[in-house]
């Protein structure tokens, strides 16, 4: 264990497991961006898949970047694209309202209750990252950064909605 930094993952049951689901990401992503089904492409695959898990198991067992996601946390890409098309249509509402009056959009920052945001455990590090990540899934959103000490965290909003942002993977 490397001095001073927390690690994320201690056994070797959930280092085969990270491994394993690091691989399938990797392997995910790799079909999706080359949308192909030939052999030569998935076996490229596998193997692009192997060398980024062994990558990323190398960093974590460094402890240079302690991540320890939740698994429930899985359960916020259920409504990923529900949120992206709602998004999606207040943008183009917009635009058309903007296009019409003849003004200029005007986006607004957000200030956010985010409840344990100076956590720095592993898991904390973690719940920070995929907030940052589901903050900017959407087209509405973007996280602009967090605000520790304040369990607070600073969002911009195209199009104002009447209640904050659903970012946090706890909720």
């Amino acid at each position: 264990m490397a001095k001073g930094r927390p690690r994320a993952l201690d056994t070797p049951k959930e280092r085969v497991a990270f491994f394993i689901g690091w691989w399938l990401v990797s392997f995910g992503l790799w079909v999706l961006l080359v949308f192909k089904t030939e052999g030569a492409e998935l076996v490229a695959g596998v193997i692009a898949g192997i060398f980024s898990a062994a990558a990323a198991e190398l960093v974590r067992a460094k402890g240079y970047a302690p991540f320890s996601p939740d698994v429930r946390w899985a359960l916020v890409l259920l409504r990923l694209p529900r949120d992206v098309l709602v998004d999606c249509a207040l943008l183009i509402r917009a635009l058309v309202m903007a296009a019409w009056r003849r003004e200029a959009i005007e986006g607004s920052f957000r200030c956010v209750h985010f409840a344990d945001a100076d956590r720095g455990d592993p898991r904390g590090q973690a719940r920070l990252a995929v907030a940052k990540w589901l903050g900017g899934v959407s087209p509405n959103t973007v996280v602009i950064g967090f605000d520790e000490p304040r369990d607070a965290v600073l969002v911009h909003q195209v199009v104002r909605t009447k209640g904050p942002p659903d970012i946090d993977p706890e909720l």
